[in-house]
């Protein structure tokens, strides 16, 4: 009788908003021919992490382990769902290479790796390769310079069971307040590897345990955009630095605390203004994660994906090709708060002053026009907008108005939309005093071709 395949597996852990999602995004576009399983542990009623994951990865087989904390069910759906996907696996030997298995921001993976690293039963043929902790570098940095990092008992146990720190949006975090981030990594885990990232995007075989096919014995390619053939690594032995996690070791339960999930769901777009209000000063006590798809009253032909992270972070990106009108808004609040959806929905619903709006709108328009460095763009008539509401513009980088950046683009290869797009995640990402959206504007250039820029919506 053949032997039952084992599937290689690491599990990624790390705070709420922190990265993980991303990183495991990351995974999927890089994978080359890896058949690669993702199981999804998301704490809220709705997983949207599941959702767009799919949309990047549609030949991924996905588990989706939503409504709650898999440490607190690891002898139900948890084990369930991975046992069917090796029973799955078994009927099409080469169908599964690797297994990745995204935790919930509010799990202690102590309990989890534990359950993975079973020798008998269910799980005994998973083999763990990796823990993997996503941090936020600046958070980390700045709560061990204030002396409250090991308050926060969840991220030292995250830490603690990982054997690698993934030290995330290093892009947005000052180069001491950084040093502090490993600083703390040194002192609570002595010894542990760590790694600086942006968006996530380390080498695969920095994170699993896979070699480059072709590539000589210790060729590392340290491009993450380099596009490589990835074969999984032939042993049974542990990566080094990580013990078996068994049963022996403290396990007194989930130290997740009083977390709760609502989601907020109203049968209409939302007000722009309104959004940027309840994001900038309005959010209810004690939260600590939104995430979901919105849509705009002022922009309603448009959909966004938005997320909210610690430190007032904002991530908004606009859905494309799906050809449709943008009318509906699904947002997942985490809280330690006992907060309903109720009361978000009446902060929504506040009355706007259109008037006050307008001359803001103005004021801005008039600076925007007056400086070299930006171009004002305006929404043609079919697409619904009224551009008294937003005003929208894109950096062009010139100090002379007179330079056109049509030619800036012609002639020296200036990619403006690429500009754009990092330009408002930066200004959404550092938490600042307002909130930008990303939109795509349908323009003429000079020579009268039309033609869809990236712009900034305010």
């Amino acid at each position: 009788k053949p032997k039952k395949k084992t599937i290689p597996t690491v599990l990624i852990t790390g705070c709420l908003g922190a990265g993980k999602t991303t990183l495991v995004n990351h995974v999927l576009e890089s994978k080359g021919d890896l058949r690669v399983a993702v199981a999804v542990n998301d704490f809220s009623e709705k997983s949207f992490d599941t959702e767009m994951l799919r949309k990047n990865g549609r030949e991924t087989k996905m588990i989706d382990l939503s409504k709650g904390c898999i440490c607190c069910s690891l002898s139900d759906g948890f084990q369930n769902a991975v046992w069917e996907l090796l029973e799955e696996s078994d009927s099409n030997f080469e169908d599964v290479d690797y297994l990745i298995i995204e935790s919930s921001g509010v799990t202690d993976p102590l309990l989890v790796a534990a359950a993975l690293d079973q020798r008998f039963g269910k799980m005994s043929r998973i083999r763990l390769d990796h823990v993997v902790c996503v941090v936020d570098a600046e958070w980390l940095g700045m709560a061990w310079m204030h002396g409250h990092a090991n308050d926060n008992k969840l991220l030292m146990s995250q830490i603690k069971t990982a054997d690698l720190i993934l030290l995330n949006k290093v892009d947005l975090c000052p180069r001491e307040t950084l040093e502090l981030a490993k600083e703390a990594i040194k002192k609570v885990a002595p010894g542990m590897r760590f790694q600086p990232c942006c968006q996530g995007k380390v080498c695969l075989s920095v994170i699993l345990e896979v070699e480059i096919v072709g590539a000589g014995e210790g060729t590392v390619s340290h491009d993450p955009s380099d596009e490589v053939t990835y074969t999984v690594k032939n042993t049974c032995q542990l990566p080094s630095g990580r013990e078996v996690i068994t049963s022996s070791r403290e396990q007194s339960g989930s130290t997740h605390g009083s977390f709760i999930s609502y989601v907020f769901a109203p049968n209409r777009p939302v007000s722009f203004i309104a959004f940027q209000e309840h994001i900038q000063g309005m959010l209810p006590h004690g939260t600590k994660r939104i995430k979901g798809e919105i849509s705009f009253a002022e922009l309603p032909t448009s959909k966004f994906i938005f997320q909210w992270s610690g430190n007032n972070r904002v991530d908004l990106m606009e859905e494309t090709g799906s050809g449709m009108h943008g009318t509906s808004t699904s947002l997942a609040y985490i809280s330690e708060q006992d907060v309903s959806a109720k009361n978000v929905d009446e902060q929504f619903s506040m009355p706007i002053d259109s008037k006050a709006v307008q001359k803001l709108v103005m004021a801005m328009k008039v600076a925007l026009e007056d400086d070299p460095w930006f171009e004002v763009l305006k929404f043609p008539a079919s697409a619904q907008v009224s551009n008294d509401s937003l005003v929208v513009f894109r950096l062009i980088g010139s100090d002379e108005k007179a330079t056109n950046p049509y030619n800036l683009e012609r002639l020296y290869g200036i990619d403006f939309d690429a500009l754009n797009t990092e330009y408002v995640n930066l200004l959404n990402g550092r938490g600042g005093t307002h909130v930008f959206l990303p939109v795509r504007v349908q323009a003429i250039s000079p020579s009268g071709i039309p033609r869809t820029i990236q712009g900034l919506a305010w």
